[in-house]
């Protein structure tokens, strides 16, 4: 069941995606009520470690690298279905939990964080 917010509906699809090295992997994220300032961001999650984005996307298709994560430059988004993750040429270095997601700004003090469920490359 998609996760829903304030209006706003993310849909990830499938959980588990396992692909072979030096392929080419799609991870949807559909969303869905979003207005034109809100943003949807990917998230990877290594074990042992905490979440760290990869990149988020506006509204409009604005696509902003996360510097901070040293694999963000392997991610892209697919421009014909916009908040769906792509990974070109995988390696095992990008065997990780995925999962995209909404931050509510609405409120003053907090931004709040929306996402479920997510998906898992693996070897």
């Amino acid at each position: 069941m998609p996760a829903a917010v304030l209006g706003v509906t993310l849909d990830q699809g499938a959980k588990v995606l396992a692909k072979a090295k030096g392929k080419t992997v799609y991870l949807p994220c559909k969303a869905d009520g979003l207005g034109s300032s809100d943003y949807i961001h990917w998230y990877q999650l290594k074990d042992g470690k905490a979440p760290s984005r990869l990149l988020y996307i506006s509204h409009g298709g604005v696509v902003t690298p996360d510097t901070n994560n040293p694999e963000a430059k392997d991610f892209t988004v697919d421009k014909a279905k916009l908040y769906n993750l792509k990974l070109s040429n995988t390696q095992e270095s990008h065997a990780a939990v995925y999962f995209c997601a909404y931050w509510d700004t609405s409120s003053y003090h907090s931004e709040k964080i929306y996402s479920r469920p997510v998906h898992e490359l693996y070897w």
